[in-house]
């Protein structure tokens, strides 16, 4: 299913090279001296080095993976694991050990079950699910720094106020009362900026903007599926006429028959219908959502999508090809033979073969309704003989500007998107204002809207502001804003509380264990964080539990993996994991065992190391990992790099660590880590740090986006930020990759787990 894009690699390989050539930066003939030749006086001894050369490089080429060869093979009954948990499988005669890529495919896609090993695709996923955290841990991944509570403050007068990881202070607003007496209003205060983006937070990003989703739940509703307080699906009976029903096809294929409510409205008053539920699907599978920003992959699990996104409004028949003109298989459909319209109130889709067995399938069927008029402007959906559905061609129309062809919808959509379009809203509350310079949203009640899973609504206004962290808490006592959220650390979480302590007829609190953790995560492709020895030291010189009592104050703890306890698969597994998961306790000699056994064993100068007179380790590289990066690798202050003698390329054990600021996080590494002699003089690794801002260390050095500052020039080892399971859904089968030409689409963790080369087993 992950397709290999081998020859867009080596393009992507002979750019890169030309590049380095080009700005000066790598080229033959350079040489990677040390500043001090990795000697502790500063002296350079008399080694020669000799220049780093590019035609030394060894290019990988072969991203085929074992999942894509063999995943359909494998069901989990196959499953061999030895006693720490590393897993097995032995198909056609060959003994594979599992890694990451394979573990977070077949943890949603390989679920089917024998009736003897496994009862149930729950205990297949929860199998999958342990093994997937087991090897994630002796990848050691990333770093978990903590796992802290969160805390939100809110006004007495409001009742029924409970918060959840699942469940955020927008839902929890829904279902809470006023107190009899006090205005039927609350004011809701979030750090994150505001931006209008409020009918689709996400249209045009890479992810949306938290306070902006907050208004887009709180205004949205009718969804055919929701999550409770514990992050369960649950169907919205105030939205369906009755559950949906699912037909499987000899191919595989499963379709979704939805039949909702025939009296639901929306804020003006106005009839929903199937239609409604079915938009938005429709016109972000075409081109002209992309051009307008969307994804245009809304119904990309769905039959015929290629052939209907191919669709322009004139090309129906026509067969597409590729950019050297060969056939793609795709012939343009004018309807979408997925999606189906069997009445006014009844609709289906069609989900094909290769994701209908994945494990949240039935997610398939959540459905929301928008207006019409939302991303189709005036034109209508259409309905071929057979019930498939399509767009009237008004909505593929185009004209010249700036002499070139451009969807008129383009312009349309994105006035529809906007907050203060005439169109009516379906949640429980309606956008009634939003100041743009001040960055408050008033929402007002939708008398229209029956409630869900949330409840009823019944707080009249819900003023939505953005404050400061540093003075939230003072505006909270002067009563400028009635709930304040995601409160955490020592010192914040003891000043919350006695607030609240000392005035408990004002001032109310929920709180919960956070489903995340605070990290350091790891750029895994090329440096020395790119071998797993080196990221398990960095884990054994980190005294995690004292790092998280220090930040959280004693309100946290630390995990030793990607998950949330409370979670259902981690819950039956709990017991194996207190024998499997290595809680990587601090320990120099055990950071020191690592390193050896996997070749960190050098000077400077090639020779074996001496902690008395080395300053840091160096391991000879070999194979693929003779590469551009690597052999042009150096710590940023330019002391340490990569180095080659009699042929041989030694890298240093070197930390390029980038921390965001203003960051209490950051200030605790540096002391406890980056400067502490463990770390450095102990274990022979040498940090730099580097101070950014967060879009700059995120986005720029770690996802290395030309648009946010990357300069092509790989850097970053490590950066400290946060990561969260809020979803009901723990699936990472599209965040795991080998092949680096997918790696902006695909991967979280830039690591590539060798066991899943196909081509490292023999044939």
């Amino acid at each position: 299913m992950k397709s290999t894009k081998i020859f867009a690699l080596i393009l992507v390989v002979v750019m890169c090279v030309s590049m380095f050539a080009s700005c000066g930066l790598f080229f033959g003939g350079e040489t990677n001296k040390p500043d001090n030749g990795g000697n502790p006086d500063g002296g350079n001894t008399s080694i020669t080095y000799q220049p780093i050369d590019l035609a030394d490089v060894v290019v990988r080429e072969d991203f085929t993976s074992v999942y894509e060869m063999i995943g359909s093979k494998v069901t989990a009954d196959m499953v061999e694991e030895n006693e720490d948990g590393i897993a097995f499988v032995t198909v056609d005669g060959v003994k594979y050990e599992l890694g990451m890529d394979f573990l977070s495919m077949a943890m949603v896609y390989n679920v089917a079950f024998d009736g003897e090993k496994f009862k149930s695709e729950e205990e297949v996923y929860n199998f999958w699910y342990k093994l997937y955290i087991v090897r994630w841990n002796y990848l050691a991944a990333e770093v978990p720094l903590y796992s802290n509570e969160y805390y939100d403050l809110y006004n007495a007068k409001i009742e029924g106020f409970v918060t959840t990881p699942y469940w955020s202070p927008a839902d929890a607003i829904v279902a809470s009362t006023i107190k009899d007496g006090n205005a039927n209003s609350v004011i809701l205060g979030s750090s994150t900026d505001l931006s209008g983006a409020f009918r689709n937070s996400s249209w045009g990003k890479s992810s949306p903007g938290s306070s902006d989703l907050d208004i887009q739940n709180l205004t949205t509703g009718y969804s055919t599926l929701m999550t409770d307080t514990t992050g369960t699906y649950v169907y919205n009976m105030k939205a369906l006429a009755e559950e949906p029903t699912v037909e499987e096809h000899e191919d595989g294929s499963k379709t979704y028959t939805i039949k909702i409510r025939n009296d639901l409205k929306f804020s003006d008053g106005s009839a929903i219908t199937a239609k409604n539920y079915i938009a938005a699907t429709l016109a972000n599978s075409t081109e002209v959502a992309v051009a307008a920003g969307g994804t245009g992959s809304a119904g990309q699990v769905l039959a015929g999508y290629d052939n209907f996104k191919a669709y322009t409004g004139a090309n129906a028949g026509e067969a597409q090809k590729d950019k050297d003109g060969k056939d793609t298989g795709v012939v343009a459909a004018k309807y979408f033979e997925g999606v189906k319209l069997i009445d006014d109130y009844t609709f289906s889709v069609t989900v094909v073969a290769e994701y209908a067995q994945y494990y949240y399938a039935y997610t398939y069927a959540d459905f929301s309704p928008d207006p019409m008029a939302l991303y189709l402007g005036e034109n209508d959906i259409i309905v071929d003989e057979n019930g498939s559905c399509g767009i009237a061609d008004g909505f593929y129309a185009t004209e010249k500007k700036d002499d070139v062809d451009t969807y008129v919808m383009v312009d349309v959509i994105n006035a529809n998107l906007k907050w203060n379009s005439k169109l009516p809203y379906s949640g429980p509350y309606v956008v009634s204002n939003y100041d743009e310079s001040a960055l408050i949203a008033t929402l007002t009640i939708n008398p229209n809207y029956p409630g869900d899973v949330r409840g009823v609504a019944s707080i009249e206004t819900i003023t939505y502001i953005k404050v400061e962290t540093a003075t939230q808490m003072d505006k909270f006592t002067q009563g400028e804003v009635d709930i304040i959220a995601g409160i955490t650390g020592g010192d914040e979480t003891k000043a919350a509380l006695k607030v609240v302590a000392d005035n408990p007829e004002k001032y109310a609190e929920t709180h919960y264990a956070r489903a995340g953790y605070g990290k350091m995560g790891f750029r895994g492709d090329f440096g020395s964080t790119q071998f797993t020895s080196v990221r398990q030291a960095i884990m054994y010189t980190l005294n995690r539990p004292e790092f998280a009592q220090q930040f959280t104050g004693g309100y946290g703890t630390v995990v030793h993996g990607p998950y949330y306890e409370g979670f259902g698969a981690f819950q039956a597994n709990k017991d194996e994991f207190a024998e499997l998961l290595n809680t990587y306790s601090y320990s120099v000699d055990d950071a020191i065992a690592v390193l050896e056994e996997d070749g960190w064993i050098y000077n400077a100068e090639g020779k074996e190391f001496d902690a008395s007179k080395d300053a840091i380790r160096y391991k000879k590289l070999s194979g693929y990992e003779i590469s551009a990066n690597n052999i042009n690798f150096k710590s940023t202050d330019s002391k340490y790099a990569t180095v080659k003698i009699d042929g041989e390329y030694y890298m240093p054990l070197v930390v390029n660590w980038y921390g965001t600021q203003p960051n209490d996080v950051t200030d605790l590494l540096i002391t406890s880590w980056q400067e502490s002699k463990a770390a450095t003089e102990q274990i022979g690794m040498y940090i730099t740090y580097t101070s950014c801002d967060f879009t700059t260390g995120l986005y720029g050095e770690y996802l290395q986006m030309e648009e946010a500052g990357f300069d092509g020039v790989a850097k970053l080892s490590c950066i400290n930020f946060a990561t969260g399971f809020t979803s009901a859904i723990f699936d990472y089968s599209w965040n795991w990759t080998i092949d680096p030409a997918l790696y902006s689409d695909l991967s979280a963790y830039y690591i590539m787990d060798e066991a899943d080369f196909y081509s490292n087993y023999a044939k």
